[in-house]
């Protein structure tokens, strides 16, 4: 098996793409906000036109080099490109404005590197493990181990867990739409077959992740990133990351551990790292001013805990992270399914996956290094420039998806909903896993019901379970480190407004279920009962912090601080977004009146002579550019784009949206 995956790894079907992924992912990985997540919703419609070879390149080609590139904005402009660059801010940029930044960079792509292949032989070696503990676990085992790591990732994602919960919960709520399992009753379709199978995954994908990223991009209104220099210093920062090597490997093991524990993944991972470096280097006090340390730490941790985090991906089926439901997604797609087949009868296929990891993540370090300075030159595209080719291409995505005019209107309401919850600090995460593994409780629930009842609780596995998972989360939530750690209460108002609006969901899918068979209701009505406890307690909570008396007794009491902490992070004004957010629907519009491709290049030159009437020849090159790619995917996937009005009245070609 382990020979068969490595001459898979370098057969055509594979490296190519392989390598073609890797370029991809870096690309995003440069652009802040638009890193692995969004990479695989863009990628996920094309998936299923591939062969699985060539499918599970792409994907992990895209997945892996994206925590590597994500350090050129973070080092060069103190913008972190992901999530898990926000902690190489504090040190990297500072080294930068001191004339170091090659060193910070040459630093970080070693440790990621690393860190990387640490990841990659921790996964390897785990399989070797995994298959007696996947054969002990029964139904009541699977179905715990599932609510468990439910709970560590409403707990650990985002900055308040209370709200991280109630977003898990929310995704849960929204995996119940569609066609009950049991009974096959329809539950919140209000009539459509669109939702008679559910949301399709990728739309809600693109919704929550890529369309809030081109809303902050706008809301922004400045370049994807600014200056930055890179001078000489690279081989500065290798005898660094070489003279630290023991802190890169304490690092790499904190990123495995992390990354293996559903729901903690790139949120917290480099924070923690960056915690442990404090705690344990000579003269931490230097952290934060430029120390070199405090750059390897949390890339080091970065890269290797995409390895911890594939254990349980592809052993359980269980995702940790929004991206790794993209990946399972994509994996269903193509006939590969996680759980007891990848250590039996599809070892092979693991490996793969195992050797692509590590393939990716050296020659994603290694294109950073010698292709630095023209890749760093991405992080200065103008904003009006970038994100109206990012709406054409989500929206083709959407497109590729279902062919279907719906999905252009599900992709708006989501991109409404990833917007709203990142204003807000809602986990966007939470919610996807939580709609992802929906349906699998569901089931698992009917099984424990019939074949345990509750008797499977004092089994011996899931006492274990229970125990390891409340006592992780307790620690964790003590341990938790977040950029700020602290509460505002700018525009509470709203806030609880919008915590209320959202209890709207599950009151009215309680009634649009009550009177169905109760195999089918109790299901989303316990979700939803669940969900209005959650979302009373933040209410309260919210409406509590702003009172000053309370304020100073949550100060005085541990418990009252956790569950306070956060509580009205903000994102920016929610005018302001909803200003940015008024771009999707403006392009729905001109799709309906012109058909997709022309609808493209006028909205990329309306909106590039808009904002900047000296760059009428830029506009034209680029809607051109975006024109013949368009014409020639249209070729190589025999789409016909949708068809506008004006189609009725002018005789188009039907790659330019003719009927």
């Amino acid at each position: 098996m382990f020979m068969s995956a490595l001459t898979q790894l370098f057969q055509i079907s594979h490296f190519p793409y392989l390598m073609a992924g890797v370029l991809l992912g870096l690309t995003l990985g440069i652009l802040p906000g638009l890193g692995g997540t969004s990479g695989l919703a863009i990628l996920l419609p094309f998936v299923y036109t591939f062969e699985p070879s060539v499918a599970l390149a792409m994907m992990i080609g895209v997945l892996a080099p994206t925590t590597t590139s994500d350090t050129f904005p973070a080092v060069l402009l103190g913008i972190p490109g992901t999530a898990g660059s926000q902690a190489t801010v504090l040190d990297g940029h500072p080294l930068a404005k001191k004339g170091e930044a090659s060193r910070a960079l040459s630093a970080a792509f070693l440790s990621s590197l690393v860190g990387g292949l640490f990841g990659a032989i921790i996964l390897s070696v785990s399989i070797f493990f995994a298959k007696p503990l996947i054969m002990s676990f029964g139904f009541g085992e699977q179905f715990l181990l599932i609510i468990l790591a439910l709970l560590m990732i409403g707990a650990l994602t985002g900055a308040n867990f209370l709200k991280g919960l109630a977003s898990c919960v929310i995704g849960l709520v929204i995996g119940t739409i569609g066609l009950a399992q049991i009974t096959g009753d329809a539950r919140y379709t209000f009539g459509t077959l669109y939702l008679v199978d559910g949301f399709p995954l990728v739309v809600m994908g693109l919704g929550l992740f890529a369309v809030p990223e081109i809303v902050s991009l706008l809301q922004s209104k400045s370049t994807v990133a600014g200056g930055g220099k890179l001078e000489k210093g690279w081989l500065h920062g290798m005898r660094d990351a070489v003279s630290n090597w023991f802190l890169i490997i304490r690092c790499s093991t904190v990123g495995v551990l992390v990354g293996a524990l559903p729901g903690l993944g790139g949120t917290v991972v480099d924070w923690i790292a960056y915690s442990h470096a404090k705690q344990t280097i000579k003269n931490p006090e230097t952290l934060g001013t430029g120390d070199i340390r405090g750059v390897i730490a949390p890339e080091s941790a970065n890269n290797a805990k995409e390895g911890g985090a594939l254990i349980p991906t592809i052993l359980f089926g269980i995702p940790g992270s929004g991206n790794k439901v993209l990946l399972l997604g994509g994996l269903v797609l193509v006939g590969i399914e996680p759980g007891i087949e990848m250590v039996t009868t599809q070892l092979d296929i693991t490996y793969l996956i195992i050797w692509s990891l590590a393939v990716a993540n050296v020659v994603g370090a290694g294109l950073c290094l010698f292709l630095a300075r023209p890749m760093a030159q991405l992080t200065r595209v103008p904003f009006f420039i970038l994100a109206p080719i990012l709406v054409v291409l989500i929206f083709f995505a959407t497109f590729n998806n279902g062919r279907d005019w719906i999905d252009f209107v599900a992709l708006m309401f989501f991109g409404a909903v990833g917007v709203m919850f990142k204003t807000y600090g809602w986990s966007r995460p939470a919610l996807l896993i939580g709609f992802f593994l929906s349906s699998k409780i569901e089931l698992l629930s009917y099984q424990v019901s019939a074949a345990y009842g509750l008797s499977f609780l004092y089994r011996t596995g899931s006492i274990i379970l229970i125990f390891l998972a409340l006592g992780t989360i307790f620690l964790l939530l003590r341990q938790k480190m977040t950029p700020d750690g602290k509460s505002t209460v700018e525009e509470a108002g709203k806030q609880t407004v919008f915590t209320c609006l959202v209890a709207l969901f599950p009151v009215s899918m309680i009634l649009q279920v009550v009177a169905l068979d109760f195999r089918a209701s109790i299901y989303p009505i316990a979700l939803s009962g669940v969900l209005l406890l959650l979302l009373a307690s933040i209410s309260g909570l919210q409406m509590r912090q702003q009172r000053p008396e309370m304020q100073r007794m949550n100060d005085s009491n541990a418990a009252l601080r956790i569950i306070s902490q956060n509580i009205f992070e903000n994102h920016g004004t929610l005018y302001d977004q909803v200003l940015a957010f008024a771009m999707i629907p403006v392009f729905l519009v001109l799709v309906f009146l012109l058909g997709f491709p022309i609808a493209a290049a006028v909205l990329i030159n309306g909106f590039i002579l808009m904002h900047d009437r000296s760059k009428y020849l830029v506009s034209i090159i680029v809607s051109a550019a975006v024109l013949i790619i368009l014409w020639t995917l249209s070729g190589v996937l025999t789409l016909q784009y949708p068809a506008g009005i004006i189609a009725d009245f002018l005789p188009l070609p039907w790659w330019l949206g003719g009927r």
